[in-house]
């Protein structure tokens, strides 16, 4: 189990200031929280322990926590589509220049033929490249986004004896 601890002064600085609804929670907050998810194992269950001197909105806390997850997860799907359009277009694009190598190998110099394969090749490889290390960040991060929807949250008040959980 992993337990992250956050504390607050009031609720409200959970909050991006300029999101009067309070669905948005604060960029420091999300940065620091995606920190800590970061240090936690594999395996680990995480429960995200928020302490505050005042009262608090459990529901609106919760609110605010799905919809950083639905943003990432937003994000993260436009990054698959993403990597799949730049890898189908580096991958043509290397196909193209190295086919015209081959093609124009006895019309032009050596020098012009190896360049446009080196150009060629290296598209080729920047698709390999996106197959090999960026869609594999993509599934990572669609599983560390299941994770984090399984965050229990648990809420001290520190002026008051009440606690809530989930």
């Amino acid at each position: 189990m992993y337990e992250i601890n956050l504390k607050i002064h009031e609720e409200t600085d959970l909050y991006n200031p300029f999101d009067e609804s309070c669905r948005t929670l604060n960029s420091e907050v999300s940065d620091y929280l995606a920190g800590q998810y970061g240090k936690k194992e594999i395996g680990d269950e995480i429960i995200l322990k928020i302490k505050c001197n005042g009262p608090v909105n459990f529901e609106r806390i919760r609110n605010a926590f799905q919809e950083l997850i639905r943003e990432q997860e937003v994000h993260n799907a436009a990054q698959k589509r993403l990597n799949r359009i730049k890898q189908l277009w580096l991958f043509c694009i290397g196909v193209v220049f190295v086919a015209a190598a081959i093609l124009l190998d006895g019309i032009l110099g050596s020098v012009p033929v190896e360049l446009i394969s080196i150009v060629g090749s290296f598209a080729v490889w920047e698709a390999a490249n996106i197959w090999i290390v960026g869609n594999p960040r993509v599934r990572l991060a669609k599983r560390m986004l299941k994770k984090l929807n399984a965050t229990k949250i648990v809420i001290e008040q520190t002026d008051e004896t009440e606690h809530h959980s989930v």
